[in-house]
C-alpha cells in the first residue's frame, strides 16, 4: 500500500514539474509516470488475484469444516439409536424375566425361589432344582404364556 502511495505521488510531482521542463524532459517523464501507473495497477491485479485465492481456499476449508461436522453429528446420532436399541432390548428381556418371574411365584404348585430365569433377546431359559418333572413342565409352560418369550429353553433339574 506504501509503494502505490508513492507512486501516486510521484506521478502527481511528475505531471506538476512537466510545465517547467523541456520537451526531451517531459516525455522522459511522461514515460516515467506511465511506467509507475503500470506499476501500481500491476500490483493491484496481483493483490487481487491473491485475495480471490485466499478467499477461495477460505470458502473450501469452510466447506470441507462443515462436511466433516455434519459427517460426525450423524455419526453421533447413529450410535445413540443404536446405544438406545441396546438399552431397551436389555430392559425388554429384564421385563420378560420379571414377569416370567412373576407368574412362577403365582403359580401355588411352583416353588419360585428354586428356578431361575435368564432371558436374551427375548429367549428364556429356566435352571434349578424342583421336586417333579410335572412341575418343570408346567414352569415352561408359565413361561411361554408371557407377552415378548420368543422361546423357552428347560434346564430345570428334578430332585430324585
Amino acid at each position: 500500500m506504501k509503494n502505490m502511495n508513492r507512486l501516486a505521488l510521484l506521478a502527481l510531482f511528475s505531471s506538476l514539474t512537466l510545465a517547467a521542463c523541456s520537451q526531451a524532459e517531459q516525455e522522459s517523464a511522461e514515460n516515467q509516470t506511465e511506467q509507475a501507473m503500470e506499476q501500481t495497477e500491476a500490483a493491484a491485479n496481483e493483490a487481487a488475484q491473491e485475495t480471490e485465492e485466499a478467499a477461495e481456499k477460505a470458502a473450501d476449508a469452510a466447506g470441507d469444516a462443515w462436511d466433516e461436522t455434519k459427517d460426525a453429528a450423524g455419526d453421533a446420532w447413529d450410535e445413540t439409536k443404536e446405544a438406545a436399541g441396546e438399552a431397551g432390548d436389555f430392559l425388554s428381556d429384564a421385563a420378560i424375566t420379571g414377569r416370567v418371574k412373576a407368574a412362577l411365584v403365582e403359580a401355588d404348585q411352583i416353588e419360585a425361589m428354586n428356578i431361575n430365569v435368564e432371558t436374551i433377546d427375548g429367549h428364556v431359559v429356566l435352571s434349578g432344582i424342583v421336586a417333579s418333572a410335572d412341575i418343570a413342565d408346567l414352569a415352561a409352560q408359565i413361561a411361554e404364556g408371557i407377552e415378548g418369550v420368543q422361546s423357552v429353553e428347560n434346564d430345570i433339574e428334578v430332585q430324585n
